[in-house]
């Protein structure tokens, strides 16, 4: 009997966008004015393509696709893409020694997802039920409620989402005075009532003493969760807050890989993890999240919420999907959110698009 004749990759090509945001976001220390990703396109000797993409905020977008187009590419030139752990390992390995978080990371992440893409289109399913589905919806949180909005604006921001049908609510804190924060927080409850949940964010803003403070009085509010109250990399630091705070803390969105992850889990640094996919790729989000799992812990994306609920829609202990409509312009479609929930669509691969238009125009030559 012969031998399964295999695919393989001939190409890979990569490109950047950014756009600009027509008004600059304040997150604690952060202000984000564009909106950039990477996308790459993995070719095939069959003539179907895959296609992976990062968001990137801030800078580093140039220093990626140079890893992508001058060590990624020649690694996986000629390799069978639907061998994805093999390759996975690959590039885990031989890019090791530059780097086991950042650059490197985000290039093998990207890569990661339009490998399932193409897989997806060559088998004609989709990323979720190739993962095995768990669920056909899950919950969404409207992310939103930035530190450059008045009291005003942020509460009619946040009553928008629950008009649109939205039962949870994630938004921004870290000013010098928590007072402030606090201050806003108490009138985003008042205006949302007991029933619909309430996310707070400060994006590493605060240290351990200060975190602890302000987390108690979230907890008299009924916050849902609190997320990155101190520095990511203060891994201690965290398990303090959370060990001292009974509010869920929430961290993870700057980690990477599942060694990093292991690490979150076993000092105790939060009670859900946050997984943004330039951890490693779909296949690395859904290691880590079984880990997690193993250990009783939820786990919830960051960022890539068109993609993101795939994978989501296939684990057990996922709780939200954070929604913030930073790309959705920028794809010629997104699944439909309706009444708090985005249901999975059933595409080949992950079924998203760049709009042609979008990429002639905001590409960076």
């Amino acid at each position: 009997m012969g031998g399964a004749v295999s695919i393989k990759i001939t190409s890979v090509k990569t490109k950047i966008i950014s756009v600009p945001f027509k008004t600059p976001i304040r997150a604690s220390t952060i202000l984000i004015t564009k909106r950039n990703a990477i996308i790459v396109e993995v070719e095939t000797d069959e003539g179907i393509t895959g296609m992976g993409y990062m968001p990137i905020l801030g800078r580093g977008s140039e220093t990626i696709k140079a890893c992508m187009d001058h060590d990624i590419a020649d690694l996986i030139i000629g390799e069978d893409p639907l061998y994805r752990n093999k390759i996975w390992e690959k590039l885990w390995w031989t890019l090791n020694m530059i780097g086991r978080k950042g650059v490197a990371l985000y290039g093998l992440s990207a890569i990661d997802v339009a490998l399932w893409d193409l897989a997806g289109k060559l088998q004609k399913t989709s990323i979720h039920k190739m993962l095995g589905p768990y669920t056909n919806q899950v919950k969404v949180y409207g992310s939103a409620g930035f530190m450059s909005l008045s009291d005003e604006e942020l509460v009619a921001e946040a009553e928008s989402f629950v008009a649109r049908g939205f039962k949870a609510f994630k938004m921004k804190a870290g000013f010098p005075d928590l007072r402030v924060d606090l201050k806003r927080v108490t009138a985003v409850r008042r205006a949302l009532g007991p029933d619909i949940d309430i996310m707070v964010d400060v994006n590493q803003g605060l240290d351990v003493p200060a975190a602890i403070q302000f987390g108690r009085e979230l907890e008299k509010l009924g916050v849902y969760w609190f997320e990155e109250p101190v520095p990511a990399d203060d891994i201690i630091g965290h398990a303090e807050v959370a060990r001292a705070l009974d509010i869920r803390v929430t961290t993870g969105e700057t980690e990477y890989s599942r060694y990093g992850f292991r690490e979150l889990i076993e000092r105790k640094a939060g009670d859900i993890l946050m997984i943004n996919l330039r951890a490693g790729g779909i296949t690395e989000a859904v290691r880590i999240a079984n880990m997690a799992s193993a250990h009783r812990i939820s786990v919830t994306p960051h960022l890539a919420w068109e993609l993101q609920n795939q994978i989501y829609a296939a684990i057990t202990n996922g709780v939200y999907i954070e929604y913030m409509d930073w790309y959705d312009d920028l794809f010629e479609d997104v699944p439909q959110i309706k009444d708090g929930m985005v249901r999975v669509w059933d595409r080949p691969g992950h079924g998203l698009k760049f709009r042609d238009e979008i990429v002639q125009k905001y590409v960076v030559e």
